[in-house]
């Protein structure tokens, strides 16, 4: 059984644990394309070349997934408006 990674905010009387899986690098990039926010993405190696809008970035495991979480978090809070500095985006 995992470690509980979340706990809630506001307690409503009883202590409960939340599990949360983060998603897996090919989730975050299959959902970057469906917002098209990347075009292609190619492994080469253990590089990882991203077509994003009109440039190609190459980059390691870790780089990727900073990449693709920050157009993620860009996109929604473009669309939403919401603050999202509170959120936590550990890797």
């Amino acid at each position: 059984m995992l470690p509980p990674n979340v706990t809630p905010l506001h307690s409503s009387g009883s202590r409960r644990e939340i599990f949360y899986v983060q998603p897996t690098l090919d989730e975050l990039m299959d959902l970057c394309k469906d917002f098209k926010l990347i075009s292609e993405v190619r492994t080469v190696g253990e590089q990882y070349h991203i077509q994003c809008k009109d440039e190609r970035f190459e980059v390691s495991a870790r780089e990727a997934t900073m990449l693709v979480k920050g157009l993620l978090i860009g996109h929604f809070a473009f669309h939403t408006r919401d603050d999202l500095s509170l959120a936590n985006w550990a890797l």
